[in-house]
This record gives C-alpha cells, sequence and structure tokens, in this order.
C-alpha cells in the first residue's frame, strides 16, 4: 500500500512545519486539531481539514500524532465521540511522534494494532525550525515493513532517521536518552559560559560573542557553545542549542 495522504493531529507548534514540509514534497495533507486557530493555519498551508479524528482516519493511508502527550493520543485514537479507530483502514499507519514514556508507547502501539492498523514508535528531535526545513531526526521502533511503507513520508520529514529496533517502545526509550544528552549539554553550555564570563571582558571580546542567532535569541548566540554542542552531539541524534 503506498502512502499518498497523510493526516496530522496536532497542528501546533511542531506539527504545522510538519505539514508544511510534507505539502512542499508533494503529499496530500488532512489536519485535525481542537484549536480553531491552528486548524486555520494547517487551511492556510494547504491541508484540508477534518471535522473529528474519525473523518481523518478515514482519508489517510498514514496518521501522524503529534500532540502533548500519551493521554492526547488515547483520546483523539480511541476516546472521542469519533475517534480515528473507528475509521481507519487495515494496515493503515499510525506513528507516535509525541515525546511519551515507552510503556506508554508499548500500550498504545498493542492497541493500535489489536485494530489492525500498523503502529510506529516514531518520536522526533529538532524543534519547529528543523520541522519546517525537513532536517528532524526520527528514532525509529516497528516492523521493518512497516518503516519500509512508511520511508518516503519519514524522508521527507528528516534528514536523521535511525532505526532502533522492531519492538515499540524503543524509539520513546531512544528519545529518553536524546533528551537526557540534551539537558547535558545545555548544562555543560550553561557552565562554560559562566566561567568565560568570570575570566574577563578579553575572553568575551574575542571569541564568546557571536554574530550567529540560536533559535532567534541574540543574547544567547555564543561560537563557544555552538561548538560545545555540535563536539558532544551523538551521530546526528542531539539537536540541542544554548
Amino acid at each position: 500500500m503506498s502512502i499518498n495522504s497523510v493526516g496530522i493531529i496536532g497542528v501546533g507548534n511542531i506539527g504545522l512545519p510538519m505539514l508544511k514540509t510534507l505539502r512542499r514534497a508533494g503529499f496530500e495533507v488532512i489536519a485535525r486539531d481542537l484549536r480553531g486557530d491552528a486548524e486555520a493555519a494547517a487551511r492556510d498551508a494547504g491541508a484540508r481539514i477534518a471535522a473529528s479524528a474519525r473523518e481523518l482516519a478515514a482519508q489517510s493511508d498514514l496518521i501522524l500524532m503529534v500532540v502533548v502527550d500519551a493521554a492526547q493520543i488515547e483520546d483523539a485514537l480511541f476516546r472521542e465521540t469519533d475517534p480515528a479507530a473507528a475509521a481507519w483502514r487495515p494496515g493503515t499507519i499510525v506513528a507516535l511522534c509525541s515525546t511519551i514514556g515507552p510503556d506508554d508507547a508499548e500500550r498504545l502501539a498493542a492497541r493500535i494494532a489489536a485494530t489492525g492498523a500498523a503502529p510506529l514508535d516514531a518520536p522526533i528531535s529538532g524543534g519547529p525550525l528543523r520541522a519546517g526545513a525537513g532536517q528532524l531526526s526520527l528514532m525509529l521502533a516497528g516492523a521493518e515493513n512497516v518503516i519500509g511503507r512508511a520511508e518516503p513520508v519519514l524522508a521527507a520529514l528528516g534528514d536523521k532517521r535511525f532505526r532502533i529496533s522492531s519492538r515499540p517502545g524503543d524509539g520513546a526509550r531512544m528519545k529518553l536518552v536524546n533528551n537526557l544528552l540534551a539537558g547535558v549539554n545545555l548544562a555543560a553550555g550553561a557552565e562554560a559560559l559562566a566561567m568565560g564570563e568570570q575570566l574577563g571582558d578579553w575572553i568575551r571580546n574575542s571569541c564568546w560573542r557571536s554574530s550567529v542567532p540560536v533559535r532567534g535569541k541574540a543574547g544567547l548566540s555564543t561560537s563557544a557553545c555552538l561548538a560545545l554542542l555540535r563536539a558532544t552531539s551523538h551521530q546526528g541524534l542531539m539537536r540541542a542549542s544554548c
């Protein structure tokens, strides 16, 4: 089954730029969000808006879940008045892109599989800018044939795609490791900046100030911090910045 239409549930800070990336890649995109302003932005970006998760699922070959947490995933897929599971076709791929606990990922994947759909544990890393540029990192855990079928969509979204295992839940585990590394790098960068400030004006003026913006916050822009975080990144998984 080829992937022609992609449904995205959750078109906010990350979901909307992912939607725009998929539209540029030529995919038909159907969007669903609880917020009217988010759906309006998705419509302006070229998506069709579904009135419910069920309507979205009926039209989608692959569904990307880009919501806040496991509870919101479960609501949209199984609990709403018109849940997605009531309408998706056998073999529809349901990708869990949110950062959730491994136990939740395993439980949701099992429930998705029990309905005849194909679960894919696929947490993402990179932030809105990389989402909009098709440069996300994806940590994938699921059946090989499912990942293979989803590859055109995954390739459009991310330039770093890591096949973790065939067991849903392992993608979520790797995302926790990724987030730990991000936190450690952020703390190390802050300590290095503080030390540099204490060493005096000469070091601040010579190498610690940079004109390169980091996530649009010029006051946090330093070549030293960028060098530190890049040097300690692992196989492109880390997308951390100060």
